[in-house]
């Protein structure tokens, strides 16, 4: 008798707590399936290719920001790791290559920070062209983004991710 009790407890739980779990999802979704309407729309790109290349420009942010700075953009954006996960991995050619020049200008101050902006943007451009998009578009992507991010989370988050980007 306690086990039949205790099963419909247990499913009574998890019928009431369930909406929460759910709303938690869907409003991580809703989040990011806006920004990428706002990019098929603004800029007639595919779902797929709005998915991938804010994601690789996301995942350009996250690995220069700051742990603090990252975490501020994630809170802001949610299901930005969604996106992340959506853009194609970069090319082994192209990481060598980027790998190469960092290796080349370590050490060397300012010079390596130029280094590896143009190895972050030379990944981003190579996950463009893999989500069949011009090398062009991102500069097309990024204000539409820098404005979301500001309506998401404000003018902080939209200057954190603009001193990576610009």
């Amino acid at each position: 008798m306690k086990t039949k009790k205790m099963k419909i407890a247990g499913s009574v739980l998890v019928f009431l707590l369930a909406p929460f779990f759910i709303g938690g999802v869907f409003a991580e979704t809703t989040g990011v399936m806006d920004l990428v309407t706002m990019l098929t729309g603004q800029l007639g790109v595919t779902e797929p290719q709005a998915a991938g290349g804010a994601g690789s420009l996301f995942d350009m942010a996250k690995g220069a920001l700051s742990e603090s700075d990252w975490t501020q953009v994630a809170s802001a954006i949610p299901g930005v790791s969604d996106l992340i996960s959506a853009a194609p991995a970069v090319s082994q050619s192209t990481a060598e290559k980027s790998d190469k020049l960092s290796g080349l200008a370590g050490g060397l101050g300012a010079v390596t920070k130029a280094v590896d902006s143009a190895g972050n943007f030379a990944a981003v451009n190579d996950q463009f062209k893999q989500l069949g998009l011009s090398t062009e578009m991102v500069s097309q992507f990024v204000p539409v983004i820098l404005s979301f991010a500001e309506s998401a989370g404000g003018e902080q988050v939209m200057n954190i991710l603009k001193s990576v980007w610009q």
